[in-house]
């Protein structure tokens, strides 16, 4: 791999959805496979009733020589709240690399009570890693189902992208829930000093991510500075049919920088 050059992969690995032990291993494999410097991880979950006592990031990393992570949990189920009643269980972020993660930060994103699909805890998180091309901060997020709620968080998210990064070069990823056409994308895309990965790359392709099974809807998104060229951004993790195991419901973007 080019010592100037950045690779991210970012996945909305589907939580706990079954097999779960057969896609972990799908996923630590599109990990191996693509050799990415970082990787942002959403839908981490941790249950303890489950066989494994870790969370989905640790399982993960114990299939990863050389790797660690950064990971907060976004959203609590109250307890008794659901089938397992009285124990614990939380979605969150994650973001994994095999370099030095030298600093981490997040911002919890606002919610509005009266907003019944805006019930579910968001986050951003940021981790800043030391790679051979130089010190580089890869936010993680993934947004509401609400639509109102996602016209509100982008900004608070974009926020704080912008003053946690400086002057260091940034890559903001996720799963946005939301397509091209909609309000919080296309505010995203009228910022003159930021641009879409996907756009620059392949302009004319629509670059659907989800599903995995047969990708019909983008969702999944890599902004990046002006100041950062894009060498490549692909597809990847899609499979040819729902009863194909696939390593989750959308497929991954693979992320080339040159700063």
């Amino acid at each position: 791999m080019q010592t100037d050059s950045i690779r991210i992969l970012n996945l909305n690995i589907w939580n706990y959805n079954p097999p779960w032990v057969t896609r972990r291993e799908r996923i630590i494999d599109l990990i191996l496979d693509t050799q990415p410097d970082a990787v942002a991880l959403q839908e981490i979950r941790y249950r303890d009733w489950s066989i494994d006592p870790r969370h989905q990031a640790d399982q993960i990393l114990s299939g990863l020589e050389g790797y660690a992570a950064v990971w907060a949990p976004a959203h609590y189920w109250p307890a008794g709240s659901g089938q397992n009643v009285g124990e614990l269980e939380w979605e969150g972020l994650a973001i994994l690399s095999p370099h030095p993660i030298v600093d981490h930060t997040l911002l919890p994103l606002s919610r509005d009570p009266g907003d019944p699909r805006d019930s579910f805890q968001r986050l951003v998180l940021g981790a800043q890693i030391r790679t051979a091309a130089g010190p580089f901060w890869l936010f993680d997020t993934h947004f509401p189902l609400s639509a109102a709620a996602r016209e509100r968080v982008v900004v608070e998210a974009l926020t704080f992208v912008r003053q946690s990064a400086g002057e260091t070069p940034f890559l903001f990823t996720g799963d946005f829930n939301a397509q091209p056409e909609d309000p919080p994308i296309q505010f995203l895309h009228r910022q003159p000093d930021l641009q879409d990965a996907w756009i620059d790359r392949h302009p004319e392709d629509v670059g659907y991510t989800f599903p995995a099974w047969g990708p019909e809807r983008r969702i999944d998104y890599a902004f990046v500075p002006q100041t950062v060229s894009v060498q490549s951004i692909e597809i990847v993790g899609q499979v040819e049919s729902r009863e194909t195991v696939s390593p989750s419901d959308h497929c991954g973007l693979l992320v080339t920088l040159k700063s």
